[in-house]
């Protein structure tokens, strides 16, 4: 037989096993096996909980592949392609240029990877629990909550401080919720100033009962140990979306410092990128786990969907199928080399084992239902045996038996980077920066708006003085003058929001001139404001109401699908400056101004190009219900000589338009000249 070399893709459960089971099966001579994983060990996931939890060293989780497969050429640069036609992958090089290895078997075992973006603002604002790393961020975070709330002298912080919420209750979120629970509550006793009515841990789950795939019984007996030990139930309830103050349910809201999401995978992007065909985005196999169509290309674990045998269903993401899947997967690789057939994949499953916190689990084993310690007992004995050397189970297990006696380890090393960009979401009424506090921050709006709010001298209530929109930014002014907010910033809409920490604006602000120039025009026109030094101009923006400026808009509105030729001609026919764009004649989608057309039409754009393709999209606009000052500060932001009037944010309906000119000469009417200040005569026209 000539010399085999078979590639595998991903070093989990079932790529570790397949690369195990070849290299038994196969004289080094006669074959070459490559497992290309980014991380260098293998993680056992469902212990990861436990860490968190401090229950494990972080260390007892992992298992270097190194030394798991010896015989086994491991690489940890990733791969981008995989190029089935002609045998041969791509992959990233150790100096970031792309590479490429022919292969005459690929294993592709690469798994799904997390995606909090299933719902809106969970990846800016929850936690993922897929590898070590997450794990070990996650605990340090959590220590740190505790650390805050020992020594916040504010009851309701402490207590927020205090507040974790899981979002899912399959094994991975059930398990996090009762590690997490434990940990914090079992280490009270270290801790003076924070009691157990401070502690909340919520668990979300969208079913009416936790853990689908085990018994009811033993599903209702989580339930009620877990309910006991002091983790709240919320079941039968979706989240909508997660903010930094909590996640918002259909009809109620859960606030909460910590937000720990388990569910949201999506394809890995080299299964993605690969033309071949899938089922629900995980690839499509044929009975033997060949991929569909492919005699030399294989799937199995999580990227895959291959039928049991046993049931004719499809296989679920779990480590046990893909461990099995990656032992029968390399026999029939064998086998195809022998000259023999391959078999259909088959696997009766063994049983199910979940950790509920407490030294508490449930599990069904060979049709035995366990419940409680021994459950428990059973569920760590038989990942204490899937570690591969007796010198990591002794060491793994004397861990384990050591804080049955003693209480968790408190310690932690600091996770936080002092300089990042990051994005964060918020909902209508969520404050991003208060009046009063400490520069930290710089923002840019990605998408929404948001409201400046101002306690003027000698008031109690805040005033909306101005909006900002998508493009627009915020929190310069106190981190160049460090000094305290000078306004709260509060969304007005839903908002996209990227924050940059003080040390990476302070870098960029001096090394990129564009960046420093629009910080100083900002600066100049938001400390410029007439109304800031004359009173009077302010109190007559706020006597005069917003009605009295609102025109009729012009028509007709245009849509996003007239062309160019068709536009340049309405401009043409029409003394208007400007069009509104409408796709149903009510809402407003974009703005047309004439010197956007003329630009458009410098360009050398065909006469078809359809109006969408050079409008401005989502443009600036005042609502009706606002006050002639925000509508003000609007103008001075923008520079706009008109603005948009729609009935809301949300709805955008068009109203009308409001222009600069007529709020500038109503003013004048009503506000005095300063003192020493020349008047110039109105006249007609010039003498005749």
């Amino acid at each position: 037989m000539a010399a085999q070399r078979i590639v595998i893709i991903g070093g989990g459960f079932g790529g570790v096993k397949c690369a195990q089971t070849l290299r038994a099966g196969l004289r080094p001579r006669d074959a070459e096996i490559i497992l290309f994983n980014k991380e260098n060990h293998l993680v056992f996931s469902p212990l990861l909980a436990d860490a968190v939890g401090s229950s494990l060293n972080l260390l007892d989780v992992i298992v270097p592949l190194r030394q798991l497969l010896p015989g086994v050429q491991c690489r940890t640069e990733e791969v981008r392609s995989i190029d089935l036609v002609g045998r041969h992958l791509e992959f990233e090089g150790h100096d970031g240029l792309p590479r490429r290895l022919d292969y005459d078997h690929v294993v592709i075992a690469c798994g799904n990877v997390s995606n909090l973006n299933v719902v809106p603002g969970m990846a800016d604002h929850a936690f993922p629990l897929k590898t070590v790393g997450d794990a070990a961020v996650l605990r340090t975070h959590v220590l740190q909550q505790m650390e805050k709330a020992e020594v916040c002298d504010d009851p309701e912080k402490r207590r927020w401080y205090l507040s974790f919420i899981v979002v899912g209750g399959g094994y991975s979120g059930v398990e996090i919720a009762g590690e997490v629970n434990d940990l914090v509550r079992s280490s009270l006793r270290f801790y003076a100033n924070i009691r157990d009515a401070d502690v909340s841990v919520t668990l979300i789950h969208s079913r009416e009962q936790l853990l689908p795939e085990i018994s009811p019984p033993l599903r209702e007996f989580a339930r009620a140990k877990m309910e006991k030990a002091g983790v709240t139930m919320k079941l039968n309830a979706r989240v909508q979306l997660a903010t930094g103050e909590g996640v918002g349910l259909k009809d109620d809201f859960v606030r909460g410092g910590t937000i720990v999401c388990t569910i949201g995978s999506t394809t890995a992007p080299v299964v993605a990128r690969l033309k071949a065909p899938m089922e629900k985005g995980r690839l499509l196999t044929r009975p033997d786990m060949r991929i569909a169509g492919q005699t030399q290309a294989w799937a199995i674990g999580d990227c895959a969907h291959i039928l049991n045998a046993v049931d004719g269903q499809p296989s679920p993401p779990t480590g046990q199928f893909a461990e099995r899947q990656g032992r029968q997967c390399a026999e029939n690789i064998l086998r195809g080399l022998r000259g023999e057939p391959t078999r259909p994949f088959a696997f009766r499953v063994l049983g199910q084992l979940c950790s509920i916190g407490g030294h508490s689990a449930v599990a069904e084993l060979f049709g035995l239902k366990l419940s409680g310690f021994w459950a428990w007992f059973t569920w760590r004995g038989v990942y204490l045996f899937k570690l591969p050397a007796w010198s990591r189970r002794i060491q793994v297990g004397f861990d384990w038996a050591w804080l049955l006696l003693f209480p968790r380890d408190l310690s932690h090393i600091k996770t936080d980077v002092t300089d990042r960009v990051t994005h964060a979401h918020y909902e209508p009424g969520d404050y991003i920066i208060r009046q009063g506090e400490p520069p930290a921050n710089f923002y840019v709006i990605e998408q929404g708006e948001v409201e400046i709010i101002r306690v003027l001298p000698g008031r109690t209530e805040g005033e909306v003085i101005a909006t900002l929109g998508p493009g627009n930014f915020f929190g310069e002014q106190a981190l160049i003058n460090q000094r305290p907010r000078s306004a709260s910033v509060r969304a007005r809409t839903a908002a996209e929001i990227v924050v940059m920490g003080r040390n990476v604006f302070s870098s960029i602000s001096k090394s990129l001139a564009p960046l420093r120039q629009a910080l100083t025009t900002a600066i100049v026109r938001r400390s410029g404001a007439i109304w800031q030094e004359r009173p009077a101009v302010t109190d007559a923006l706020r006597r005069l109401p917003l009605t009295e400026f609102i025109e009729p808009a012009p028509q007709p509105f245009l849509r996003p699908d007239d062309t160019l030729y068709g536009v340049s001609l309405r401009f043409a026919r029409d003394p208007a400056d400007f069009f509104y764009v409408s796709a149903d004649g009510a809402r407003l989608d974009g703005l047309i101004t004439l010197t956007d057309l003329l630009r458009t039409q410098a360009t050398g754009a065909p006469p078809e190009t359809p109006l969408g393709n050079f409008m401005t999209k989502n443009p600036a606009a005042i609502a009706a219900t606002d006050t002639t000052l925000i509508a003000a500060s609007a103008f001075r932001e923008h520079g706009y000589k008109s603005l948009p009037v729609v009935t809301d944010q949300a709805s955008r309906r068009i109203v009308g338009v409001m222009r600069v000119r007529r709020l500038i000469s109503r003013v004048m009417q009503l506000v005095p000249p300063p003192t020493g200040t020349t008047v110039p005569p109105v006249t007609n026209g010039p003498a005749g």
